[in-house]
């Protein structure tokens, strides 16, 4: 909380404005879709933080399982958008939002906040959101290997769709170390039949530790 400034509490107790600290905004959201195992979301305009923005997702409940992984195009001070990728063949469709910390000068009235830097951390036009879930509580299930020897190694974790939940999937955008030049794959599987979620990864050499967490957030009303 800020020693000086501005401080919003809300009813709970919980500060939701600060002048201090940015909060989780969302920059953009809408539906993707796709019908070749991939799905392509331009930002518009460009998201122009430093760091890769934050993309959560909540694929439309299928009563069977989705594949999620994702790729983020651009760079630092102009990211153009997202690739959401899934099994081959497989249609893909869902909601998303990309948040940030760092807030969108959208609004025509109201208020906004900078920080010391010149930042700004509040806009009264840009929706927020909140981180809601966090875990990793994984469990190693099973190992399987292609005809080209490469391993995928699945951990779950008891997962309830909820309505308004959604998960970030930047965990399922960068190949962590294993013991070779090429790093393991990972990908996020919903199991919506078996209400459990999934993280896989796929290498040619087999390393079992894994501990990415999932975050879960949603966007306030």
């Amino acid at each position: 909380m800020a020693s000086y400034g501005l401080s919003v509490v809300n009813d709970s107790g919980i500060v939701s404005i600060d002048s201090e600290y940015a909060r989780l905004c969302v920059l953009q959201s809408g539906r993707y879709s796709g019908g070749s195992g991939t799905s392509s979301v331009s930002f518009s305009p460009a998201i122009t933080t430093q760091e890769p923005p934050l993309v959560f997702l909540r694929p439309d409940n299928n009563n069977g399982s989705v594949t999620i992984g994702c790729s983020i195009a651009g760079s630092p001070g102009n990211w153009t958008g997202v690739t959401i990728s899934g099994a081959f063949g497989s249609a893909l469709a869902g909601k998303y939002f990309v948040g940030g910390f760092a807030a969108s000068p959208v609004a025509s009235f109201g208020m906004r906040l900078w920080d010391s830097a010149g930042k700004l951390i509040f806009d009264s036009g840009t929706p927020s959101a909140v981180f809601t879930r966090f875990f990793q509580n994984w469990t190693y299930v099973k190992s399987t290997q292609d005809e080209q020897g490469f391993y995928t190694n699945w951990y779950s974790s008891p997962f309830s769709a909820s309505t308004d939940e959604y998960l970030m999937i930047n965990n399922a955008s960068m190949r962590m170390l294993s013991g070779d030049n090429v790093g393991r794959l990972p990908r996020i599987v919903f199991d919506f039949a078996a209400s459990q979620l999934w993280f896989t990864t796929t290498s040619i050499n087999n390393p079992f530790a894994f501990s990415l967490p999932a975050i879960f957030a949603k966007i306030n009303s």
